[in-house]
């Protein structure tokens, strides 16, 4: 952890046991390097040192060298998960790696910390609500970069580089993705391709547990998770700790496919079922995430973490990112492009936005098909799980702090065009950088668990740039894709399914994110969590308390309700989840208070 001052003259807060030094406190590990006027602080770590010539020396120094040879765009050659300071006499960078894996940054135009929590504690900070991002939390379930929960602070992203000169701050992006455009060309046979990948898959794997003699790996008992341990074990004959998590009463659980998984692979296996009793822990993972932030795996990622214990392994594997890095939603970009293309795209919008009133918010045909009207018009949104903008006009105090976001123009010269850019733009942008791998890695800090991501390697990163689309989404033609007869991952399950069970490769995977309502389906626990949130004060500061409690009192009666679609059962849980984690946030970060529920 750390906070620091721009111009290294302010007042700093005081951390117990935390070193002081060239205006940074800092606590915990971190490398620090000095060589004439410029110093630098590093946190976490790289991966690529060795390919990169930089074997012998640690971190820090590693950063500082690529720095010194190639400048700011030498970062982007940097493989790892880290966060870093530099300073010189008349400057500051901070740098994250591409996917943000280590430390978050904060910051005013004075201060900077790795927490908001850290970042409050300094002088003279503002603690006025963002009420248009709060809005936006309760439509998505996060913040996006560069916002923040407080008007004064922002965010970097991931991948990116700050740049405080001469009393200004700007950010760069060290990755940028608007110009990458699909392979037209095939350059090898598919076994070659797929060689390739697994062999790129394994080096990933390898250069993350280095020399460890204790290795974990979290199973799902699908084939990302799969894949990891099949890769692992042909290059690791050491003992390997599993760890899965099913759902109470989940006929959908795929516990069973983790034990297949473990029994093929000779595993010490650990698993646990989630009961609902676990919404207990979310004060404290208000406080480690920082903004608010609700997502399907949320609980999932805390209990797994939490199930490891202290006998920890030196590096735990996560499966974590490959769908996104092969890209999803081919069925939704296949429509798109489809409507896009005959000229119905006019007549869908207008049916989305009819079925947008709240006379079609409940469980019916409309209901369902405004859900997938949603995914496909929006393509490059990601999913909006949450309050929609019908909804945010009853539900806030004030309806003008909900606005819409500039929304990306889809590039719908091709099916793979618009692949493309889902894939970037959405799946990695927004869902790998600002959702799944952010909250993956700030819930392994919370436990101070080593997790890694092999399928986030920047060697594999820049193989799936030249791969052609043909191997990441199979499908004979977008209409063929666009009535749902695809294969997602195609290159990865063409090189991996001979190496599975059968019961792993023949079941759709279901695993992924937790059947939210499981945490509001006993009564007791639900009426103290509706009492928490209509006694906090973001309810009479920020929300319209008539439309929470009509929402709350729905939501008692659908709870006993049987036959319900899963989905519509699903968001009405994460609605609930938001108001809830809004509610908590909102005590600890403006209130000040530590009031439990």
């Amino acid at each position: 952890m750390f906070v620091g001052c721009w111009n290294r003259k302010g007042e700093l807060p005081e951390i117990p046991q935390a070193k002081q030094e060239g205006g940074i406190v800092h606590k915990g590990t971190c490398r620090c390097y000095q060589r004439n006027d410029t110093q630098l602080w590093f946190f976490g770590e790289l991966y690529n040192k060795e390919e990169l010539g930089y074997g012998l020396i640690d971190d820090a120094e590693t950063f500082f060298s690529v720095y010194a040879q190639k400048g700011i765009q030498g970062f982007a050659g940097l493989d790892g998960a880290f966060t870093c300071i530099l300073g010189t006499p008349d400057s500051v960078l901070v740098v994250r790696d591409r996917h943000g894996l280590s430390d978050q940054v904060y910051y005013t135009n004075t201060y900077f910390a790795s927490s908001l929590a850290l970042l409050k504690l300094t002088k003279g900070f503002d603690a006025t609500p963002n009420y248009q991002a709060l809005s936006s939390f309760l439509s998505i379930g996060y913040i996006a970069t560069p916002s923040s929960a407080f008007s004064g602070v922002q965010k970097l992203g991931a991948g990116e580089v700050l740049i405080y000169k001469d009393g200004r701050i700007e950010s760069d992006y060290l990755f940028p993705t608007d110009t990458i455009t699909p392979v037209p060309l095939k350059e090898k046979t598919l076994d070659e391709y797929a060689d390739e990948y697994a062999a790129l898959h394994a080096g990933a794997i390898r250069k993350r547990i280095g020399k460890s003699t204790n290795v974990g790996i979290l199973l799902s008992g699908g084939y990302d998770s799969g894949c990891n341990l099949a890769a692992l074990r042909s290059l690791y004959n050491g003992d390997i700790r599993s760890y899965s998590i099913g759902f109470r009463g989940d006929n959908w659980t795929e516990l069973p496919l983790a034990r297949c998984m473990s029994e093929t692979f000779r595993t010490i296996h650990t698993e646990y079922e989630i009961d609902g009793s676990e919404i207990e822990a979310l004060p404290g993972l208000v406080e480690q995430l920082g903004d608010p932030f609700v997502e399907g795996g949320l609980m999932v990622n805390y209990v797994v973490m939490r199930l490891i214990g202290n006998d920890k392994p030196d590096v735990i594997l996560g499966g974590d990112g490959s769908d996104q890095y092969f890209g999803t939603s081919g069925r939704e970009v296949a429509l798109h492009y489809l409507i896009s293309r005959y000229g119905m795209k006019p007549v869908m919008n207008l049916l989305y936005t009819i079925l947008s009133r709240p006379a079609f918010d409940k469980d019916t045909s409309f209901y369902r098909l405004r859900f997938h009207l949603d995914k496909v018009l929006h393509i490059l949104d990601g999913d909006l799980f949450g309050f929609p903008a019908f909804q945010q006009k009853k539900l806030l105090k004030d309806p003008s702090s909900f606005r819409h976001s500039p929304l990306l123009h889809p590039d719908t010269r091709s099916f793979e065009h618009l692949y493309t850019q889902h894939a970037y733009k959405s799946d990695l942008e927004k869902i790998i950088n600002q959702v799944i791998l952010f909250k993956a890695s700030k819930i392994a800090d919370m436990f101070d668990n080593h997790l890694v991501f092999p399928y986030m390697d920047l060697d594999l990163y820049r193989f799936l740039m030249r791969l052609p689309v043909c191997y990441k989404c199979k499908g004979d033609s977008p209409f063929r894709i666009a009535k749902g007869e695809t294969t997602a991952k195609y290159l990865l399950k063409y090189h991996y399914k001979p190496m599975l069970p059968d019961a792993i490769t023949a079941k759709k995977k279901q695993g992924g994110f937790a059947p939210m309502p499981i945490f509001f389906q006993n009564d007791k626990q639900r009426a103290r969590i509706a009492d928490y949130i209509l006694s906090s004060s973001v309810v009479s500061d920020f929300l319209n308390r008539d439309y929470v409690e009509k929402f709350i009192a729905e939501y008692d009666k659908e709870s006993h309700e049987a036959g319900n679609w899963f989905w519509y059962k699903q968001n009405r849980a994460i609605q609930y989840f938001n108001l809830l984690a809004l509610s908590v946030w909102w005590e600890r970060f403006v209130r000040e208070g530590n009031k439990s529920f």
